[in-house]
């Protein structure tokens, strides 16, 4: 007869064992589960992010094209507006390009770039054609440099060129002659070692313009509504802010001291930016471009700042987006940050 204590005792060794590895199966598919719920979140927090994403792009969308299809509607309108009320009319309109421009760069921030980019491009295009719109309607009087007898003997119709440039400001009389910068309400262009200082009273509110410039250094103290680099090499810019867009095309080894609600830089290279912006700055087909924090000042700056509404304490002087590098995992080798022991903190008056 077999022993049954033996049978019965080698399976009362075995259920302790038994009991162990029953545990650690509980305990894997506890944790697996536990996964699998987290996964699960995980996947339903990226859907609802995503949805709201693209419910704040399809609400910028619209609200970008309502806001578009108004200001062209009232570039219709201008032909019914009488020449009393025209420049009114002008600055309404400008004041609402302004407006669309300020909603462009604080939904920036949830935007994908090509949307930017896009946004930006109607925007430019609007301004091109309030501009046309307003030397077609307000056509404004031909510059030229007035005939004067001087008792030297020179006779009656020689320009007197030296008289005349001492006594007419520079953006008084660019704006007017210079056919191709975009017609600009002021502008500087086609000079070389010069040093070029305007000040409010020639750049407040206006769309400035600097071009073709070498060698050359350029102070705009003031507030420009905009203001357009293009075609610079070996310079440096300060300005005062500008509540609008800065736009540089086309420049090699410049210093940029520069501040503005929006930064849009093209085909530039070895140029640093010493920028105060509201909005992410962005760049195409640049290279070599550095970045440090806005560092100039002058007297009467505080009062710019106040009257254009830019934010001070805001600056996004570091957030670049370059529409060239699509990585988002890596950044950009176009642009970099001036180490801070390189940075200039103060610049001469």
């Amino acid at each position: 007869m077999a022993d049954t204590n033996q049978v019965y005792g080698s399976g009362d060794q075995k259920i302790p064992a038994l009991a162990e590895k029953m545990e650690k199966i509980t305990d894997r598919l506890l944790r697996r589960e536990e996964q699998r719920q987290a996964e699960l979140e995980k996947k339903r927090i990226e859907r609802e992010n995503a949805s709201l994403k693209q419910e704040s792009a399809d609400y910028f969308s619209s609200a970008f094209q309502e806001a578009r299809q108004k200001i062209e509607q009232k570039m219709i309108g201008v032909e019914q507006v009488t020449r009393s009320k025209m420049i009114d009319y002008f600055d309404e309109i400008s004041a609402d390009i302004q407006q669309l421009q300020k909603f462009v760069s604080d939904s920036a921030m949830f935007l994908p770039s090509y949307d930017i980019k896009v946004a930006q491009e109607a925007i430019t295009k609007l301004q091109q054609a309030v501009t046309e719109k307003r030397d077609e309607k307000m056509p404004k009087k031909k510059f030229t440099f007035k005939s004067r007898r001087k008792d030297t003997g020179q006779s009656e119709g020689t320009v007197d060129v030296d008289a005349a440039k001492k006594n007419v400001s520079i953006c008084a009389h660019m704006a007017q002659v210079i056919s191709d910068t975009g017609k600009m309400e002021c502008s500087v262009s086609d000079k070389k070692a010069e040093k070029v200082s305007l000040d409010e009273t020639e750049v407040n509110g206006k769309d400035v313009g600097l071009f073709r410039l070498v060698d050359s250094v350029v102070k705009v103290r003031g507030s420009p509504s905009a203001l357009h680099i293009n075609s610079l090499t070996n310079c440096k810019v300060f300005c005062g802010p500008v509540p609008g867009s800065i736009f540089v095309d086309e420049c090699v080894n410049c210093i940029l001291v520069v501040s503005c609600q929006q930064l849009r830089v093209h085909h530039t290279t070895d140029t640093q930016f010493y920028l105060h912006v509201t909005s992410r700055a962005i760049i195409e087909d640049t290279t070599r471009v550095e970045f440090a924090p806005y560092t100039w000042s002058y007297v009467g700056i505080d009062q710019h700042f106040s009257a254009t509404g830019l934010e001070r304490k805001r600056n996004t002087w570091d957030d670049v987006d370059d529409f060239n590098w699509l990585a988002s995992d890596k950044h950009s080798p176009n642009w970099s940050l001036i180490p801070e022991k390189k940075r200039v903190t103060s610049w001469d008056p």
